[in-house]
């Protein structure tokens, strides 16, 4: 602002001086109320700030929300659904390849009993046969005899001899004794004949079986063949599938794949921390009850050797009194009671060292991967296993469970002992249809060579189904 420039008199100097002040004055007061009214006047909102109203779906966009929250969860379950039917496919087709795998062993010790029933059928038949021609050169022999000696002209001929008729008797006698040689020869010829026939017919009929068993021997290994293949097509398939579904279930869930995947496996894991302890608590009723049945059967040898010492001592008590008196008593012999703690036999059939030798042996194997068929060194199927494991032990089993089973003493489960063989079958009531088998370790536990994929393993004895038969090599 300009500064005004001074007066030259005082008179105008004194009138400018009161009116400067008088203005400023003017001035304030105008500004001062000014702010007054600006205080008391309240102040208005700027339409910016106005609240906005409130966002209210329409009935019909809820619906639309409930359906599509319920369509994905509806995916989310199907998606867990087709993973857990994934999973059990699998392991169907896992049983599926095993029960092929079996029945082509059986199918192959079937053609190896054909095979040697043929060949015994075959010697029987040829040793029938050389007999056969020994007796008809001997028949031979006889025929020339007689017809040399000039048949039955020849009998009368001593009538015309000096001699005459005692000639004739002695002659006749002879005569009689090589006719009753040629008739027990006639007939030993002909029973012969007929097992020669027989036992030809034998042969023929083995050899068909042996074109039978082959026959199905070959139709078994190719069904073997055939599951094992679509056991690996599986496997690859339903791992794509497994991918992919975990990939729609972090789509559906808005999480990563990764934590989808975690999400699965402890899902999986949890089934099978459940599915174990079922076994182990199924495992421990099973120990319960062989040491209730191990305990009796400790109880009634005792109580037998406590009723074979009361015997012994009411024997020896009857037989002092006896010799009363007597200067020089015979002596008794006392009978020797065989040491029951020292046997090896377990219930006189399998020995105990044996269970060992068999047991150490598959230990061994562990890790070694399932090969059908395969009795080792390195690959072993179910039956393989156990045959060589009780190999060991000096016990020879075929390679076959069904087999197996059949040559082995038959016993209870609550009577299972380490070393004793399991088996599973389709048909509970047949031990025809067993399948799988395995060698039992103790405390509910066992090691097998479960399937394709997996190795020779220890596992609960009722990871998977319970066990049908059970037995004693």
């Amino acid at each position: 602002m300009r500064t005004p420039p001074r007066a030259t008199s005082g008179g105008r100097i004194t009138s400018a001086g009161k009116t400067g002040r008088a203005g400023k004055a003017l001035l304030s007061g105008v500004l001062a109320i000014c702010l007054a009214g600006a205080m008391a006047v309240p102040t208005l909102p700027a339409e910016a700030a106005k609240p906005k109203p409130p966002v209210i779906p329409s009935k019909a966009a809820v619906e639309r929300a409930k359906q599509a929250a319920a369509s994905k969860a509806g995916q989310v379950a199907a998606i867990e659904r087709q993973l857990a039917a994934a999973g059990a496919r699998l392991e169907q087709l896992g049983i599926q390849s095993g029960i092929a795998d079996e029945a082509y062993n059986g199918a192959v010790y079937r053609l190896q009993q054909a095979k040697t029933e043929a060949a015994a059928a075959a010697a029987r038949a040829a040793e029938a046969q050389k007999t056969l021609t020994a007796q008809r050169q001997q028949i031979g022999r006889f025929a020339a005899a007689s017809y040399q000696g000039g048949g039955e002209v020849a009998k009368i001929a001593p009538l015309f001899t000096a001699d005459g008729p005692q000639q004739l008797l002695d002659s006749a006698g002879a005569a009689h004794s090589v006719s009753s040689a040629m008739q027990g020869s006639y007939l030993r010829f002909t029973a012969t004949q007929v097992m020669t026939n027989l036992f030809k017919v034998q042969a023929d009929q083995a050899v068909v079986k042996v074109k039978k068993a082959a026959d199905e021997a070959a139709a078994a290994k190719k069904a073997a063949e055939a599951a094992e293949a679509a056991q690996s097509a599986a496997v690859t398939a339903i791992g794509v599938q497994r991918r992919q579904s975990i990939a729609q279930l972090a789509t559906l869930q808005n999480i990563s794949v990764q934590v989808a995947a975690q999400r699965q496996q402890g899902l999986e894991e949890l089934a099978r921390q459940r599915a174990a302890a079922i076994a182990a608590k199924k495992a421990a009723e099973l120990k319960r009850r062989i040491a209730a049945r191990e305990a009796a059967e400790r109880r009634a040898e005792a109580a037998e050797r406590a009723r074979e010492a009361a015997e012994q001592a009411r024997e020896e008590k009857e037989e002092r009194e006896q010799n009363k008196g007597k200067k020089n008593p015979p002596k008794r012999h006392k009978p020797s009671t065989p040491n029951r703690d020292n046997d090896d036999n377990d219930n006189g059939n399998s020995s105990r060292k044996g269970a060992s030798a068999a047991i150490e042996f598959a230990m061994r194997q562990l890790g070694d991967m399932y090969l059908w068929g395969a009795t080792g060194p390195s690959r072993w199927d179910c039956s393989g296993l156990t045959q060589g494991a009780w190999a060991r032990a000096g016990v020879q089993l075929p390679h076959y469970s069904v087999a197996q089973y059949e040559q082995i003493q038959h016993i209870d489960e609550d009577e299972l002992r380490p070393g004793d063989l399991i088996f599973w079958s389709l048909n509970p009531s047949d031990p025809g249809t067993i399948h799988h088998v395995a060698l039992y370790l103790g405390n509910g536990r066992m090691i097998h060579a479960p399937r394709t994929g997996k190795p020779v393993q220890i596992d609960s004895v009722y990871y998977w189904e319970p066990p049908d038969f059970f037995g004693r090599p």
